[in-house]
């Protein structure tokens, strides 16, 4: 059992030189140990709160390209409002000037077919002039004033027409 008891001037020796060991290691050595784990906590306080902040403005920089993003989606939808009002407005003056046109188109129908009737007209009254100086011919037996006979004649179908327009 010898073998198992410590000797007491070697546990001295262990002890006192321990105690030495920590004596030195609290001077020296435990200070920077404890700057070194100060500044290592520091360091991280820092990463982590320069973190939050690149979150919070990575977050509002996502706020900002949504709102812009919006006000995008509405100048576009406005636009194509724009161009949708601007394609009916010419639509429509396209009919207006088409309604003009033919109104126009009319109109001159209108005269053209007004002229005609007058010219068809005047086509008759001298082909009745010219069948009513051969009858008058043919029954006179001899042949009149042409002038002085259509003078007549033209003076009769007036005074028809005047008739006519009376009644």
């Amino acid at each position: 059992m010898e073998m198992m008891m410590p000797k007491i001037p070697q546990l001295l020796t262990t002890a006192v030189g321990f105690l030495i060991f920590v004596v030195i290691l609290g001077k020296y050595a435990w200070g920077p140990i404890l700057n070194v784990l100060d500044e290592r906590r520091g360091k991280i306080e820092g990463d982590y709160a320069a973190a939050e902040k690149n979150l919070a403005d990575a977050e509002e920089l996502r706020g900002e390209f949504e709102s812009k993003l919006a006000d995008i989606k509405a100048i576009e939808r406005e636009k194509l409002q724009e161009a949708v009002r601007r394609g009916e407005e010419q639509g429509e003056s396209i009919v207006v000037k088409a309604r003009s046109s033919a109104d126009d188109i009319r109109h001159k129908a209108d005269q053209d077919i007004e002229i005609e009737s007058q010219k068809a007209q005047v086509q008759l009254r001298d082909s009745v002039v010219s069948m009513a100086l051969g009858a008058a011919e043919k029954v006179i037996g001899e042949r009149l004033d042409d002038d002085l006979h259509r003078k007549l004649i033209t003076e009769y179908i007036d005074s028809l027409d005047g008739g006519a327009t009376n009644a």
